[in-house]
């Protein structure tokens, strides 16, 4: 359970992990020439997520070992996330705008990690667009499947994500994070409600260790 969790956190978070140089994933962004030749694509991409006010979906998660996690994932844009994994994999992750934090039910432990520290977060901007801080590593639209893998520039040996997304209608549907040592953690989202409105409790974080007051 143990390597699972730090899986999850490694992954998902993508922090500063130390590694070593040798161990971290080559990093090319895509040429000027490139984008140009993509930029009807990527700014249909960039529109469509924009777009999302809001996601409640299911997802099922598969970590670097193989291990298969599942839960509810919540996003409202600006800023906030919510990943609710169901038992018996005892993690919380709550971004409420600010910051994100991440709870450990089963060793009580709490971390609180800037906002901007996380690729993943940059899926709750208010407003969407690659360029200069998160630059496009590779662009496909192929058999009716389009991908689009991005990192961010100042950091981009740091962690990648990969978005998958279906054609006609155009649907966000898979995500591939690759962390700082290599290690891929891929996120399949279903039964995914967009647009909905969310309870504003989804992105509170209450501390379980602390007893909640009685009005």
């Amino acid at each position: 359970m143990k390597k699972l969790l730090l899986a999850i956190y490694a992954a998902m978070m993508l922090l500063n992990m130390p590694a070593q140089a040798a161990d971290k994933p080559a990093v090319s962004f895509l040429s000027a020439e490139t984008i140009e030749q993509n930029k009807t694509l990527i700014a249909n991409i960039e529109a469509y997520l924009t777009s999302l006010t809001t996601i409640a979906a299911n997802f099922n998660q598969v970590a670097p070992d193989g291990t298969l996690t599942s839960g509810k994932f919540y996003m409202q844009r600006p800023g906030k996330m919510r990943w609710q994994y169901n038992p018996p994999t005892p993690v919380l992750m709550v971004a409420n705008g600010i910051e994100l934090v991440f709870y450990d039910y089963e060793l009580e432990q709490v971390s609180h990690i800037p906002l901007n520290d996380s690729i993943v977060t940059f899926l709750a901007r208010e407003k969407i667009q690659f360029g200069d801080d998160i630059g496009i590593l590779s662009v496909e639209d192929k058999e009716g499947v389009i991908r689009i893998e991005v990192a961010e520039r100042k950091k981009p040996t740091e962690g990648r994500i990969l978005l998958e997304f279906s054609k006609n209608p155009l649907l966000i549907r898979n995500m591939v994070i690759t962390d700082a040592t290599n290690q891929v953690t891929s996120v399949a989202l279903s039964n995914a409600e967009f647009g909905k409105k969310l309870d504003k409790e989804l992105f509170i974080w209450r501390d379980p260790r602390q007893p909640r007051r009685r009005n």
